[in-house]
């Protein structure tokens, strides 16, 4: 008899589940915004009540993200929600979302800020246009991370950052500063072919894997200073239309790779300059250093 009134009850709360749910998703496609908001706000309600349901409301709201055109007042509120709940401490206890994926290929992204949040799962940007600073301070990702050929249009922050697994930036555009100092990459990155409009900070940044930076582009500042790479650099065919400095781990400098030497500061042997010297058949040569 327990047996049977549990199993009606969880049919009878997952018909209730799927009506609410069909009709927020009706009304997100309703043209006028505050129905679009109520259908948010609705998702919101329905993953926190049914924890098995939160990764299909959360690929529905990437799915709104996702959409063309819409407000960006609205946009912001879904980022919001995804935000909220991905970060502790902004919610109760028990309404955290432990285990999720962003998939927002291609969505419009305005004034996001995932600063703190962890995603267990995968978060893919690729394609993605971003509105207003995108703040990614503190970030956690467990899985695999792409921002490929994104477009930043204003200032991008992923300091302190901690990305677990591979991370691909491949041809994205960074139309102003870039920041990702004190992040910790732990498996294998890429930013090649990636267009550094404004500033590239990378300080103190940690590449537990390979790092590629073939054939981008810094058209300012670069700065490695203090990074660790425990494994290869690539720098093949990268341009730097400004400074790229660098500085010395030990016998070692932070960035470093085949055709590539280090110009030493005059009045600081520790720091130093990246300089383009030829192929491969420069590596043993000594260091370029400044009246020498």
């Amino acid at each position: 008899m327990w047996k049977a009134v549990r199993v009606v009850t969880s049919r009878s709360a997952a018909l209730r589940f799927a009506d609410h749910f069909v009709r927020a998703l009706d009304r997100l496609g309703d043209p006028r915004p505050p129905m679009r908001v109520g259908a948010l706000r609705t998702l919101e309600v329905l993953a926190d009540n049914n924890p098995a349901y939160r990764q299909p409301v959360a690929d529905v709201i990437c799915g709104y993200l996702r959409m063309p055109g819409g407000d960006d007042g609205v946009r912001q509120l879904a980022t919001e929600i995804l935000a909220g709940h991905l970060r502790r401490g902004d919610r109760p206890a028990g309404q955290f979302w432990p285990g999720i994926s962003l998939d927002l290929t291609g969505a419009t992204l305005v004034d996001v800020d995932l600063s703190d949040c962890r995603i267990d799962g995968d978060l893919s940007l690729v394609h993605a246009v971003f509105h207003g600073p995108a703040k990614l301070r503190g970030i956690t990702v467990g899985g695999a991370v792409s921002l490929s050929r994104a477009i930043f249009h204003d200032h991008a922050w992923v300091e302190r950052a901690t990305l677990c697994g591979p991370f691909r930036a491949d041809g994205a555009a960074f139309r102003a500063d870039a920041w990702f100092g004190a992040a910790t990459f732990l498996a294998r990155s890429s930013f090649a072919g990636v267009d550094f409009a404004g500033h590239a900070w990378f300080g103190g940044s940690t590449f537990r894997g390979p790092v590629s930076f073939d054939q981008a582009v810094f058209r300012r500042s670069a700065g490695f200073r203090g990074v660790v790479a425990h494994a290869s650099v690539g720098l093949a065919g990268a341009t730097f239309l400004g400074p790229a400095r660098v500085s010395r781990r030990g016998e070692a400098w932070s960035v470093l790779a085949p055709g590539w030497r280090v110009v030493v500061d005059a009045d600081n042997e520790a720091v130093g300059q990246l300089l383009w010297v030829g192929g491969a058949e420069a590596v043993g040569q000594p260091e370029v250093t400044p009246g020498r």
